[in-house]
């Protein structure tokens, strides 16, 4: 992917290009505002990794002037606070409670109906027929602002490229959490790599797959039978079996699978 590198610190912003660069990607680099905007007018980018703290222009108004210039290109936004949608004069990016949601690929939209992965769907834009009043043309401004994911620093680097791969436009379905990466189109686990996939079995990738969307609570085995295999899946044995091979598995990665009774989580 070609990339552009939006970030007014030094050292942070040698380090994200670092990581790209190693990753395979094309990386150029822009330390304002202003500069960020020229680079990005001048040249096509399939993304952008775009820093809440950019020097220049305030970012709500550099995301909405990269929205106009290049609708199809995502952006990255690198935050120090969760956020959730809230924009307009005398906002801040708000707090939202869960700061690890899952990042989940979005087919790119047409102007006007942008969605973020961590935000409702844009208001419907209204037939040309239709009289766009004041809140319509707000919503369309608050639309414009808004990045396609964030990211809350500090980061690692498996999370940088996870999210950064995620916004690709041929990307497959991913689930985020921290370190880990669950690539459900092809039924692949990462963890603390992008490019070795954790070996697992289809039944072990299904039931990772329950516990990570858990977000941290404990889930019980009859909760997974019919996670896994509906109502007609009784091999309890199998389920336990697997439900081991997948804890060895996630500790030699470096994962931790809790089991308390019959319940397991993955935190």
């Amino acid at each position: 992917m070609k990339l552009l590198v939006a970030v007014s610190n030094d050292p942070l912003s040698r380090a994200i290009r670092g990581t790209l660069l190693g990753a395979g990607h094309e990386v150029e680099s822009a330390g304002t505002g202003g500069a960020a905007l020229d680079v990005f007018r001048e040249e096509r980018f399939d993304a952008v990794v775009l820093d809440e703290g950019l020097l220049g222009d305030p970012i709500a108004q550099v995301i909405e002037s990269m929205h106009d210039a290049q609708p199809d290109t995502r952006i990255l936004l690198l935050t120090s606070t969760p956020m959730s949608r809230a924009t307009g004069e005398g906002n801040r990016w708000r707090a939202l409670p869960d700061e690890y949601a899952p990042i989940e690929h979005e087919v790119p939209v047409a102007r006007g109906t942008r969605t973020n992965a961590s935000a409702d769907p844009s208001p419907t834009v209204p037939d040309a027929d239709t009289d766009a009043g004041p809140d319509t043309n707000a919503a369309r401004t608050a639309s414009a602002q808004l990045p396609d994911a964030v990211l809350r620093k500090p980061f690692s680097d498996t999370e940088l490229l996870s999210y950064v791969s995620a916004l690709a436009a041929d990307s497959p379905n991913l689930i985020i959490r921290g370190n880990l990466t669950l690539d459900t189109t092809n039924r692949r686990a990462y963890y603390a790599s992008t490019h070795s996939p954790i070996t697992l079995s289809r039944l072990e990738f299904s039931l990772l797959e329950a516990l990570v969307k858990a977000n941290g609570e404990f889930v019980n085995t009859r909760e997974l039978v019919k996670f896994v295999g509906g109502p007609y899946f009784e091999q309890q044995g199998l389920l336990r079996n697997a439900l081991y091979t997948l804890d060895q598995k996630l500790t030699r990665a470096g994962l931790i699978m809790t089991q308390r009774g019959s319940n397991w989580r993955i935190r």
